[in-house]
Parts: C-alpha cells; sequence; structure tokens
C-alpha cells in the first residue's frame, strides 16, 4: 500500500490530459452537488418566505398600490364637489304612466329643448355634459326621477286578480334629483329642468289626448252616418204603412171616453190584434219616435263635426310647437283665443270644458315646494381610496410572487442563507 504523501506525488506527475479529465469530473460533480442543493426558503415556513418575498419585492408594492390610492384620495379631495337638489311632486302615477313619463323626458327631441334652454341662460358646460350622456344610465347622474311608494315587482302569477291590482298601483309622489358641480348654478339648471318638467312634457300628454278624442269623436260620427240609411228606411217603412191603415177606412180616436190603455207585453209584435184606430196612432206615434231620433242623430253629427274641426286645429297647433319649447300656457293662451272667436254656443261650451281640463293637468304637475336645499354630495373619500388599496395591493402582491417565482424558474440564485 501507498503511504499518503506517496499517493499525493503520484496525483502530481500525472500527465496533462490527466488533469483535464480531473477538471471535468470536478465540474459533474459540482453540478450534482449543486442539484442537491435545497431550493431557497425550503426549509422555512410560507408565511415567512412569503414575508420575504414581499419584503425583497416592497417598491413594487408601494409604487402599485399605496401611491395610486393616495392619488384617488387627493383627486377626490382637491376635484370639483357635486351638489344635489331634490323637487318632489304629489302627483298619482301608474307604473305605465311613470314609464310614458321617462320615455317623453329622454327623446331626443325634448333633450335638445333642455340644452337650448341651457345654452340660452349661459350653462353651456352643463349642456356638453347632457350630451355626453348618451345612455339612460349615465343621464341618471345628471337627472334621476323616482316615485315613493316604489312599485310591486312583477312576479310570474296566474292570478288575473293580483296582476290587476300590480297594474293598477299608484305611486303617490315623484321626485326629481338634479346633480350639478356649481352651488351658484344650480338653481338655474333646476329652473330649467324643472320648467321642462312642469310646462313643457304636459304637451305631449295634450297631444295625446287631443289624438284619443278626435279617434272617438270620429267613431261616433261615423256611427251615424251609418245608421242613418237605415233610420231613413224605417221612416219610410212606417208612412207606408200608415198610408195603407187609413186607406182602410179607420181613423185615430179623437173622443176622450175613446182614449183606451191597453197594455201589452211585447208591443211591437201586438199592434196587430189593436182596433184599427189604435193601430193608426201607434204608426203615428212610431214615425214621431223615428223622425225625432233622425233630428237628434243630425244634430249630433253637426256638433261632432264641429268638434273635430276645431280638435283638428288644436293639434295642428301642437304639431306645429312640439318641436320647438312650446309650453301648455302658451296653448292655454291660444285656446282663450279660440274660445273669443267662438260663435256656436255648444262648441263654445265645449271650448270652456276642454280648457278647465288643460288647467287641471297642470295642476298635477305642480311640485310641493318652491325652493329646495341645495346639499352637497358626499365623496367617501376613505371609502374608495381604501378599497383601491385593497384591490391594487392584492394585484401587486400576486405579481410580487409570480415575479420571484419566475426568477427562481430561470435557475437564479436565491438570497444567501446564515452560515450554519
Amino acid at each position: 500500500m501507498m503511504r499518503p504523501n506517496e499517493y499525493v506525488n503520484a496525483v502530481r506527475r500525472c500527465p496533462p490530459n490527466g488533469g483535464s479529465n480531473g477538471r471535468i469530473m470536478d465540474e459533474s460533480q459540482q453540478r450534482a452537488s449543486a442539484s442537491q442543493v435545497p431550493a431557497a426558503g425550503a426549509g422555512e415556513p410560507a408565511v415567512v418566505h412569503l414575508a420575504r418575498v414581499l419584503w425583497r419585492r416592497r417598491s413594487l408594492i408601494v409604487v402599485g398600490s399605496v401611491c395610486p390610492a393616495v392619488l384617488v384620495a387627493l383627486a377626490l379631495l382637491l376635484g370639483p364637489r357635486k351638489y344635489t337638489a331634490t323637487f318632489v311632486y304629489e302627483r298619482p302615477l301608474t307604473e305605465s304612466q311613470y314609464n310614458v313619463l321617462l320615455r317623453r323626458f329622454h327623446s331626443s327631441e325634448n333633450l335638445d329643448k333642455i340644452r337650448s334652454r341651457l345654452k340660452e341662460n349661459e350653462l353651456t358646460h352643463y349642456a356638453q355634459r347632457l350630451a355626453r350622456a348618451q345612455t339612460e344610465a349615465s343621464l341618471a347622474k345628471l337627472i334621476r326621477f323616482a316615485v315613493s311608494p316604489a312599485y310591486p315587482r312583477r312576479l310570474q302569477t296566474t292570478d288575473p286578480a293580483t296582476s290587476e291590482k300590480i297594474s293598477a298601483f299608484q305611486a303617490q309622489l315623484l321626485s326629481i334629483e338634479i346633480t350639478g358641480r356649481s352651488r351658484q348654478n344650480m338653481p338655474d339648471i333646476a329652473a330649467v329642468i324643472t320648467g321642462n318638467v312642469e310646462n313643457v312634457l304636459p304637451v305631449y300628454q295634450v297631444r295625446n289626448d287631443l289624438k284619443e278624442s278626435i279617434q272617438r269623436y270620429r267613431t261616433r260620427a261615423a256611427e251615424i252616418e251609418d245608421n242613418r240609411f237605415t233610420l231613413s228606411l224605417d221612416i219610410q217603412k212606417e208612412t207606408s204603412r200608415l198610408e195603407k191603415l187609413e186607406g182602410l177606412g179607420g181613423s185615430a180616436p179623437d173622443s176622450p171616453g175613446q182614449n183606451v190603455v191597453l197594455q201589452f207585453t211585447d208591443v211591437q209584435n201586438s199592434q196587430e190584434v189593436l182596433p184599427l184606430p189604435y193601430q193608426i196612432r201607434a204608426v203615428q206615434a212610431k214615425i214621431i219616435e223615428l223622425q225625432e231620433t233622425q233630428a237628434n242623430n243630425e244634430e249630433k253629427y253637426k256638433y261632432f263635426t264641429q268638434v273635430l274641426d276645431t280638435e283638428s286645429k288644436l293639434l295642428a297647433k301642437i304639431e306645429e310647437g312640439i318641436l320647438t319649447h312650446y309650453t301648455v300656457q302658451q296653448y292655454l293662451g291660444f285656446l282663450g283665443e279660440q274660445l273669443l272667436a267662438c260663435q256656436d254656443e255648444a262648441l263654445s261650451d265645449f271650448l270652456k270644458s276642454y280648457i278647465r281640463k288643460t288647467e287641471n293637468l297642470i295642476l298635477t304637475n305642480t311640485r310641493a315646494g318652491e325652493n329646495p336645499v341645495v346639499y352637497p354630495v358626499s365623496r367617501h373619500i376613505v371609502k374608495r381610496s381604501g378599497l383601491t388599496l385593497v384591490v391594487l395591493l392584492m394585484i401587486t402582491t400576486f405579481l410580487a410572487v409570480s415575479l420571484e417565482a419566475r426568477g427562481h424558474a430561470r435557475g437564479r440564485p436565491g438570497p444567501p442563507r446564515p452560515p450554519a
């Protein structure tokens, strides 16, 4: 056996090729030993390892979560405040009527009227905000409608009575909440919007009522025209019958002693059993009744045509001003002019009644309070900035862990471990 010193001297005397083979063996041993080294943090708790990862990535977390939350808080604190004013109307409305009101207010032509009136009052900024509100939800952030009590939810039901009650339910209060960014301009903005609701939107209701009324009077006039021919034939038939009865030699009873009252269950089918003079009296009475009906129908037809002509003029006036800022007060002035120019008594009574109905329509759009208080809208600085911080903190934490795992996957050496 060789002694240790002899073995070392023998190794030193090895040729150069033998030295290169030794270096290759040393490198393979190093790689094998490196593969056996445990990963960084493998022997420590997960919470401690996560804390170390977060500490190494603290700059990313601070910049990505804390700084944006601080910026949100500063933006809310230093940004312009919002103000709101609420107007309440004591106006009973069914759900269908409320939906019609919203559709009329949100129509493009009505919003154009509001924007034009805002520009006339030098409120261009608010008009531009209305123009940018392209959806009903975005418009509700500026002008929001609500009713009280709220309408019941329409659940699926097979009971007709329950469905009818839900449809007939009426809310008692209508509220309009107007939001703006200037306390000074809020009264002017509110005046334009409430003026539109109180004075302009009723014109749409007037137009709808006029169209329905015209349809009703046309139907009544058509019924008279349809019955006119039949009624004329009935009169001719009874007149011919009277002439034939009188040709038989009979005459109507004239003496008081002959005024005998005969009672029949069915007079129409019992006239044949009457004495001839009484048959003549019955036919004469029938002719008189038909003639009175004909004359009455002619008077009604004349009245219906006059009303139709008048309502057609009123509807034309409404259609002329519907695309402009035409108010119901202007329409009442036009009705007053028509009443002064009217000469027919029946038509004059119709106009008076119609004016009263239009005035009642205005009264239903009178708000409960004239000058509501303008309140600042809460900014919720702590809530919004805190929510921003929590969300971004979760995102940056996930990003930090992902970057750490990607670095280990690429073979980056872990942090130096303390010596044992």
